[in-house]
């Protein structure tokens, strides 16, 4: 824990497109934390870091700013096939670290044995957690005003070129692909709104441009929802989240604009909220910071920030990046043998 008065130093593990244009931006917002040390392996990103950060320390590898002790806590936006061994050197090192998803890549859970207190020391960007319409929606459906919830849809597009302008490494096989990549977030806060893990996974996937850019899964749960995420690399954006019970539905058609709770509402109430929500999209183009990429990363690094210096426990953390893997795993099983797969109590997928 870092004491109350003293500032965090932060160092920066990845310097790409994801870091320059969210991660220093929420950070200029943040009274309690500098950047004092950004490691990448390209000479124009290390460029980069020195000329918006001068005088920081600047590295190849992050071994280098964990080794130097140059940084209290650790912010990491490396490609994903890194993400799993930085924090384990950050951990044994003491130091906390908020990484980005996914946490793990096919075939590392089985491997997978944390260290004691390891855990203790992580938390995962899933930052779609601190989004207040995905709260209020969550809440919703928990309430009882749209009667049992029974099915859940969730579609995450991506304009997958447009986080290529630094670096490609979305676009390898290695990196995990569609599914790993925007799934872990829309698995994410699928497990967030049922509140528990599924019983049952399963998986479809079509190859447009690159191998298995399309996916789409289903997810049950043992109090009767069946969750079903679309996900997607593609030249345009989308995402969208609806919750369907006995007495109605609950959607967000774009997370920038308003939560539309439809319980037979008149066509000129829908029309009010189609406006409304259209003027909200417009508002939040103009104030970016508002917007809901924008925001959530800022509330995401801000809570790890507040973590940091009380001690408090990281949220989401390891537990949130175990339950997503082991969907994920499943998901990737069921991709290669065309079946649905159980999770067992100890959450290992089994054929069905």
């Amino acid at each position: 824990m870092i004491p109350l008065r003293q500032s965090v130093r932060l160092g920066i593990i990845g310097f790409g497109k994801l870091a320059r244009e969210y991660y220093v931006p929420a950070l200029r917002h943040l009274r309690d934390a500098r950047v004092t040390a950004v490691a990448d392996p390209l000479p124009a990103s290390r460029r980069e870091a020195e000329r918006r950060f001068p005088g920081v320390v600047v590295g190849e590898s992050g071994d280098e700013i964990i080794e130097r002790g140059a940084a209290d806590a650790l912010l990491v936006a490396s490609p994903p096939s890194t993400h799993l061994e930085i924090w384990r050197r950050a951990a044994a090192r003491g130091l906390p670290a908020f990484v980005e998803k996914p946490l793990f890549l096919p075939g590392q859970l089985a491997a997978f044995q944390p260290a004691s207190d390891a855990g203790r020391l992580l938390m995962v960007n899933f930052n779609r957690r601190f989004w207040p319409a995905y709260q209020k929606l969550a809440g919703l459906a928990r309430s009882g005003r749209i009667g049992k919830p029974e099915q859940a849809e969730f579609a995450l597009h991506t304009d997958i070129l447009r986080w290529c302008s630094v670096t490609q490494h979305r676009l390898s096989p290695a990196e995990g692909g569609a599914l790993y990549d925007v799934g872990s977030q829309m698995v994410d806060l699928a497990l967030a709104l049922a509140d528990e893990e599924p019983i049952a996974v399963g998986a479809e996937a079509d190859s447009k441009r690159w191998p298995q850019d399309h996916v789409r899964l289903r997810l049950r749960f043992a109090n009767g929802i069946e969750a079903r995420c679309h996900l997607a690399y593609e030249q345009y954006n989308r995402e969208r989240v609806s919750v369907r019970g006995s007495l109605g539905v609950l959607r967000i058609e774009d997370p920038n604009r308003m939560l539309l709770l439809d319980t037979g509402v008149s066509a000129a109430e829908r029309l009010a909220h189609w406006v409304a929500g259209t003027f909200l999209l417009g508002a939040r183009a103009i104030a970016r910071d508002r917007s809901m990429l924008r925001y959530t990363v800022r509330r995401a690094i801000e809570a790890f920030v507040r973590s940091v210096r009380t001690g408090e426990p990281f949220w989401p953390g390891l537990e949130e990046a175990l339950r997503v893997a082991r969907c994920l795993e499943a998901a990737r099983r069921s991709l290669e043998t065309g079946r649905m797969f159980t999770l067992e109590p100890a959450g290992r997928p089994a054929a069905q």
